[in-house]
């Protein structure tokens, strides 16, 4: 009943007015800790191209760009504000559900053994993944995807996919999802998860907030708003590029706010061929409809 009244076109819609508001912020960042192409330093250059007044790298299940960025900031008196961030894979009764945290602390244990948890699970998983497609009559090894992760720490399937389109056996990064390695496709395995509701209270023992991911990417409404129902999540991803696709489109940012959720956004950017965006600043997010999460 909720999803009739809350859906209908809405991307172009905005929430603020002021020209402060023209200052762009990316709380969705993936780097070459975990399945992104570009280096931490390459993104706060991109970020300061982009005019960006605050960045969070969120990658899969690690913490360890945030120094690496953190410092390039500093001792370059960027001005640049930067935001600890990770992103967390979680199960919800069978479906991928991604959790997003800010403002935790690093230093927590138990917060850092599930983070090594879950990356443990990766490399399981990416092993069966590399013996499937290996089995299905394509040329590649798990050290091919061992090599091309260059010491990722978090191992995952874009690795795998840039093996094959290196090889010249997809065109492109997406095309291996497409055809392989995309949820039901013959070389996907699920991956041994955590519930969003344990991902949200590690992050809050943690000290930060919990954000739920991309849910125009659950093709979905109702299943979001069971999830949004049951599990006391801080946020909610209104503007991410997977809402371009939606047909109909939904109005997150409604149900953002009938949730009391602050709504944040980002690129989700991971920089491969073929997948929107490639560059920080193509799918723009204004500072101030996040500025709830940059501050809390």
């Amino acid at each position: 009943m909720f999803f009739h009244t809350s859906c209908s076109v809405w991307y172009n819609q905005t929430v603020v007015n002021t020209e402060e508001d023209t200052m762009l912020a990316d709380l969705h960042i993936h780097t070459t800790f975990s399945d992104g192409v570009y280096t931490p330093e390459q993104i706060v250059t991109q970020a300061r191209a982009a005019g960006m007044g605050c960045i969070a790298i969120t990658d899969h299940d690690n913490i360890q760009a945030y120094d690496r960025a953190e410092r390039m900031i500093h001792f370059r008196h960027l001005g640049l504000k930067l935001l600890r961030g990770v992103e967390m894979d979680t199960d919800y009764k069978g479906k991928d559900i991604h959790v997003l945290g800010y403002h935790f602390n690093s230093t927590n244990q138990e917060f850092l053994q599930a983070l090594r948890w879950n990356r443990v699970n990766r490399i399981g998983r990416a092993e069966k993944m590399v013996d499937r497609i290996a089995s299905l009559g394509y040329s590649i090894t798990f050290q091919e995807v061992q090599e091309e992760a260059n010491g990722a720490r978090s191992l995952g399937r874009p690795h795998i996919a840039r093996v094959l389109v290196k090889k010249g056996l997809f065109p492109t990064v997406q095309s291996v999802f497409d055809v392989l390695l995309g949820a039901g496709k013959p070389a996907y395995y699920r991956q041994v998860k955590m519930s969003p509701g344990e991902a949200v209270a590690l992050i809050h023992q943690a000290g930060g907030i919990a954000v739920l991911a991309h849910p125009a990417e659950i093709e979905n409404p109702v299943l979001v708003e069971k999830i949004l129902d049951s599990v006391p999540f801080d946020g909610m991803e209104v503007w991410h590029p997977s809402v371009l696709k939606e047909n109909p489109p939904c109005d997150w940012l409604q149900v953002a706010k009938n949730h009391h959720l602050f709504p944040s956004g980002g690129s989700d950017l991971h920089g491969n061929k073929g997948r929107f965006p490639m560059h920080l600043g193509e799918f723009p997010v204004q500072y101030e409809n996040v500025a709830g999460i940059i501050n809390a």
